[in-house]
């Protein structure tokens, strides 16, 4: 995840709380909501009203939680005595940030196990009217709460600040001990200290946090530069800003922004602070799902996590956009997690809310056009990236990414020019950039291209030299393998490189297809048989796959079960090259032009 990097990608190495999500999501999710509801509402004496009841699941499985929230505050309304739909009414409001959310927390106790919601609620909705005191108050009313331990310290420090006691705010942080989030307490420290007109403390904080954090953090690097750059060392302030840009290909995207804004703290108000603790928040919450899938469990159960991690991640991001709606860290962040739940439409909305004079403004147009790419509106994915490629020449990924468009555009010429633009930067050192794609990759993509644009000579050199790079790299060796093949070139090497290929990738039905066509053109029917057989049943949709069995049925004699397999390759729309391989097959076949869509052989002897 992207915005996961803008705070310590090494954090993850030691980070051995278990931040309890649970609070979040103790009532059914909206999932589970369904199924449970969905029995009682046929019942006679059950008030639900049923349609907006299905509304509210329907909207909330596309992702627009303003809808689902609406449907399901009208069932709830419908059935108030109902307390898992009251909940999920609640925690659908918070996440699309509707104002209902406010009064419905004030009704704290059909929650149970959400106080800690309602208290932040509650909290920020104090802390909006400015009334720091109530926001204090209500932010202690969840401190039983595991993950309040955590969060806390930083919420009552801003409230402090804001009251301006600025000295109270900084013993509390400081106070904190053996924690794993004490740089980041550090750091908040430092920025209160700042915002409250002390320098030297914020300067002195500053270094601190730099020296404990644990890998590179954006907020850390920005604040930090924007003091140098206020007292004078601007150089240093320079070096801060490229040092975190350098080590992250995307934030480089945002390098210029960055610098241009040097000497702006990025956190100026109260309200701004308490935005920062809740997106360090989501980030640990974060943290403990990337934990949580590498660990062994059910496939249901590891669903169940994600959907709990995720919707407590955006509940934090919520509320950091409700205190900071123009934060763009949290906005990114956002539209990743709606990524991951398979809204890419609510996530491209989120992205469009992004403040065009925000230095990140880059990076969002590079998320949007990631999406217009999947979603094959690859048009606009090609006007945003030649726009970034032309604002950062220097810069691999998007011009790499460029190249990925162009390719999915079957535009193979433009394709080409763009990966050979990525592969020359790369040679001349632009990895230290912050490219994170490796070279070999950018070579063989290259290398794809030429193979599609007939320079068989240009991809073959492009394939050794990535080869020599990622000796045992299976999709290297596959495809060299099955290029040469395809060129009748060398056909015991591509055997040799394909068997290794499968050595190193035995479950991959591609490699498998690779090395039964290669046997095949070899003469051993028998092997090839036996490898296309396994190929077509772990990929039973692949047309070229299909077609190879095919053509080793034709030549084992088994005429019907060839132009069967050819048939079927037609119909499950191959790719131009291949097709044509198809009908020339069915053409070959029957005798018949080579238009011709299908064919049936009934004519012919049958088949061994």
């Amino acid at each position: 995840m992207v915005l996961c990097r803008y705070l310590p990608t090494a954090f993850v190495l030691f980070f051995s709380v278990n931040v309890a999500a649970d609070p979040f999501a103790r009532a059914a999710s909206v999932p589970e909501l369904a199924q449970t509801q969905g029995k009682k509402i046929t019942a006679a004496n059950q008030k639900v009203d049923s349609g907006a009841f299905l509304a509210g699941i329907a909207a909330r499985s596309r992702g627009d939680d303003s809808e689902a929230a609406r449907a399901l505050r009208a069932a709830s309304q419908a059935d108030p005595a109902n307390r898992d739909m009251a909940t999920q009414a609640f925690v659908l409001s918070v996440l699309a940030g509707s104002p209902e959310a406010v009064e419905l927390a004030r009704r704290e106790e059909q929650f149970a196990g959400k106080e800690i919601l309602s208290s932040f609620v509650l909290g920020n909705h104090a802390a909006l009217k400015g009334d720091w005191q109530a926001a204090a108050r209500y932010y202690q009313q969840g401190s039983q709460d595991p993950m309040a331990h955590l969060v806390l310290p930083l919420l009552l420090a801003w409230c402090d600040q804001a009251e301006h006691k600025t000295h109270a705010a900084l013993d509390a942080l400081s106070r904190i001990q053996g924690s794993v989030l004490s740089p980041f307490y550090t750091l908040h420290a430092a920025l209160i200290a700042q915002l409250s007109g002390d320098s030297a403390e914020a300067g002195r904080l500053f270094a601190q946090a730099q020296h404990a954090m644990p890998g590179e953090d954006l907020l850390l690097a920005r604040s930090y530069a924007a003091w140098c750059w206020q007292n004078g060392q601007r150089d240093k302030a320079r070096e801060l800003l490229r040092h975190m840009i350098d080590a992250d290909p995307v934030l480089a995207l945002a390098g210029k922004q960055f610098q241009a804004e040097v000497s702006k703290f990025p956190v100026d108000t109260s309200l701004q602070g308490l935005a920062r603790a809740y997106v360090l928040t989501a980030f640990l919450f974060q943290q403990q799902l990337r934990n949580a899938e590498q660990e062994a469990m059910s496939p249901q159960a590891a669903r169940q996590a994600r959907f709990r991690l995720n919707e407590a991640t955006r509940l934090m991001l919520s509320f950091a956009l409700e205190l900071d709606p123009h934060m763009s860290e949290a906005l990114l962040m956002m539209a990743e997690v709606q990524q991951d739940e398979g809204h890419p439409q609510a996530a491209r909305a989120t992205l469009l809310r992004m403040p065009s004079g925000s230095p990140l403004m880059p990076v969002a147009a590079f998320k949007l056009a990631l999406i217009d790419n999947e979603s094959d509106h690859l048009d606009e994915a090609r006007d945003k990236l030649l726009a970034l490629v032309k604002d950062n020449p220097e810069l691999v990924l998007p011009v790499s990414e460029l190249g990925n468009t162009e390719a999915s555009r079957k535009n193979w010429q433009g394709a080409f020019a763009a990966y050979d633009k990525a592969v020359n930067l790369s040679r001349a050192g632009a990895p230290l950039r912050g490219v994170k794609k490796e070279y070999w990759s950018l070579l063989f993509l290259r290398a794809v291209t030429s193979y599609e644009l007939g320079n068989w000579p240009k991809a073959k050199a492009d394939l050794k030299e990535a080869l020599a790079l990622q000796p045992d790299n299976p999709l290297l060796l596959n495809f060299l393998g099955y290029s040469m093949t395809e060129q009748h070139e060398d056909l015991a090497e591509a055997e040799r490189l394909l068997r290794k290929a499968v050595e190193l990738d035995p479950d991959d039905a591609a490699i498998r297809d690779s090395l039964g066509w290669v046997m095949v053109e070899r003469g051993n029917l028998k092997e090839g048989t036996q490898l296309l057989e396994r190929a077509v049943a772990q990929t039973p949709e692949d047309p070229e796959v299909n077609y190879h069995l095919g053509e080793v049925y034709w030549r084992m004699g088994r005429h019907r079960e060839a132009v069967d397999h050819w048939n079927l390759a037609l119909e499950l729309k191959p790719e131009p090259r291949d097709e044509k391989l198809i009908r020339g097959a069915l053409a070959r076949a029957g005798n018949l032009p080579d238009k011709q869509a299908s064919v049936s052989l009934s004519g012919l002897p049958a088949g061994k």
